[in-house]
C-alpha cells in the first residue's frame, strides 16, 4: 500500500472510554469552533478557547496512537486530528487491518512520487516494489463528472470565483439556475446532512421561502470557505463537521423553523443531533 498523505483513522467511536460524539457532535463541543456569520464577541471567544480545541485534538490523537500501531508502520499523520475531522477525512479502520499488516499481508510505503517500471513501481528514493496489479485508490473528482454534463457558460462557472464550487447552504450554486446539488456537502454523518438539505430544498421548491440575492449567496459561500481555510489545510473538501449544528440552525431559521430542536437544555447542550431531530414541524 503506497501512502502519499497519511490521515487519522479510528478503530471505533470511543475514545478512552468516552463516546466520540462528546468531542465534536454536540452544541457544547462545537462551541469553541469558528463558524460563519459569528459575532465579534464570539470570534474573541473562539480565539480564547483555541487551547481547548487543541487539547481535544491531542487527547484523541494520544488514544489513536496507543490503540493503533501508526508510528510502527510510519502512518502517523503530520497534521492534527482536528484537521482531518474538519475536512471529513476521518475513517473507521477495519478490525483485522493491522493484524494483517503484522502478518506482512499488507505492506506500507510512504512516498510522494512514484512511477512504473517493467516489473512494478519505483519510488523517488530509488526503491522498487514488484507488483502484478496496481490499483489506484485515489477517489474521484466529482466536479469533473458534473462539468461533463453542464453546457457552457455554466460549466465554466462551476468553481467561480474561488476555484472551489460555491454552494449556498451546501445545495444551490448561485450562478447556475434551476439546479441543486444534494449530497455534495459532507459532514461526519452524510445521510443526515443530505436529508436536512433535502427538506430545505423541498420547501424552497414549494415556495415556502425565498432565496437571497445571487451576490448575498456568493458572499455566504465565501464566508464558509474562509472558515474552512482557517480550520484545515484540506479546505477544498466541502465539509462542515466542526459547525454542522450551526449550519443546520441557519437552514431551520431560513425555513421558519425553531433552530433548537431538543426538549431540554441539557440534551440541547450535550446530545448529538440526528435526522430525528429535524422531523417536520406541525
Amino acid at each position: 500500500m503506497v501512502v502519499r498523505t497519511p490521515h487519522w483513522t479510528v478503530p471505533h467511536y470511543w475514545v478512552w472510554g468516552l463516546p466520540f460524539f462528546l468531542f465534536y457532535s454536540t452544541r457544547a463541543s462545537q462551541f469553541p469552533h469558528e463558524r460563519p456569520n459569528q459575532s465579534f464577541l464570539r470570534t474573541i471567544l473562539c480565539f480564547l478557547l483555541s487551547p481547548v480545541r487543541h487539547a481535544v485534538s491531542k487527547f484523541i490523537e494520544t488514544y489513536l496512537l496507543w490503540k493503533q500501531p501508526l508510528e510502527k508502520y510510519g502512518l502517523k499523520p503530520d497534521h492534527p486530528f482536528e484537521e482531518d475531522y474538519a475536512s471529513c477525512q476521518m475513517a473507521i479502520m477495519p478490525d483485522n487491518f493491522f493484524p494483517e499488516a503484522d502478518k506482512r499481508k499488507i505492506v506500507f510505503k510512504r512516498a510522494s512520487k512514484w512511477w512504473f517500471w517493467q516489473r512494478g513501481i519505483e519510488f523517488d528514493d530509488k526503491t522498487k516494489i514488484e507488483a502484478d496489479i496496481v490499483v489506484f485508490a485515489t477517489g474521484y473528482d466529482g466536479k469533473k463528472k458534473i462539468k461533463a454534463i453542464l453546457p457552457e457558460p455554466f460549466c465554466s462557472l462551476m468553481e467561480f470565483p474561488s476555484g472551489i464550487m460555491p454552494l449556498y447552504r451546501g445545495t444551490i450554486h448561485p450562478l447556475i439556475p434551476n439546479m441543486s446539488f444534494v449530497g455534495y456537502l459532507e459532514s461526519v454523518a452524510n445521510l443526515h446532512t443530505a436529508e436536512v438539505r433535502s427538506i430545505w430544498l423541498a420547501r424552497l421548491v414549494d415556495d415556502k421561502f425565498k432565496l437571497p440575492s445571487v451576490q448575498d449567496m456568493l458572499d455566504q459561500t465565501m464566508k464558509d470557505l474562509e472558515v474552512s481555510k482557517r480550520a484545515t489545510r484540506f479546505y477544498k473538501r466541502h465539509c462542515i463537521s466542526t459547525y454542522s449544528i450551526n449550519h443546520s440552525d441557519e437552514i431551520c431559521e431560513e425555513m421558519g423553523w425553531n433552530a433548537w430542536r431538543k426538549k431540554s437544555w441539557l440534551s440541547e447542550a450535550f446530545s448529538p443531533y440526528g435526522s430525528q431531530d429535524y422531523r417536520k414541524e406541525k
